[in-house]
């Protein structure tokens, strides 16, 4: 998938299940930017195949700490952004190296599904996980990901304001 909108689903949903162990704005950057060579070579801008070295399983580890290394010096500057948008969290290097690795992970997983070119267990050759689901199934999980992750928010954040959205239901 060298378009990053369908990371982004998951990156939300993912990013506020785990709130409470991943930092969230890290991982759904990291769950979109693996892509920024991929686009480039898909918009032409690039030569080469799409899918090198980011996309494999130890390639992806080495990328997250990049992804970690930005965003413990971005991090505290987008903290006034996450106030506004009511997420609040303890942040540590753990939590932002744990959003990192598990959201590239889940990336690179998503698009072995997708792409028989890829190799994500490099250095071994092939991909197991090609086909063992179809491209209407991937986007479909992954928009059902991005709905789930907006209505989580959306209760989360009501929830936030002291709206007892529980007692309520139950009247």
């Amino acid at each position: 998938m060298p378009l990053t909108p369908f990371h982004l689903g998951p990156g939300i949903l993912f990013g506020l299940l785990l709130l409470r162990y991943v930092d969230f704005p890290t991982f759904v950057i990291g769950s979109v930017v693996v892509d920024w060579r991929a686009a480039l070579v898909y918009s032409g801008f690039w030569p080469g195949p799409r899918h090198r070295w980011m996309h494999t399983y130890l390639g992806g580890l080495a990328f997250s700490l990049v992804v970690v290394a930005a965003m413990v010096a971005v991090r505290p500057r987008i903290d006034g952004m996450l106030e506004r948008l009511e997420i609040r969290q303890r942040v540590t290097t753990a939590t932002i190296a744990a959003g990192a690795f598990l959201a590239v992970t889940i990336h690179v997983t998503i698009d072995a599904f997708h792409h028989p070119t890829m190799r994500p267990l490099l250095p071994l050759d092939g991909n197991p996980l090609y086909g063992l689901f179809s491209t209407f199934e991937l986007r479909a999980f992954t928009a059902f990901c991005l709905f789930l992750g907006v209505q989580l928010y959306l209760v989360y954040f009501l929830d936030l304001l002291g709206l007892d959205l529980r007692s309520r239901a139950a009247e």
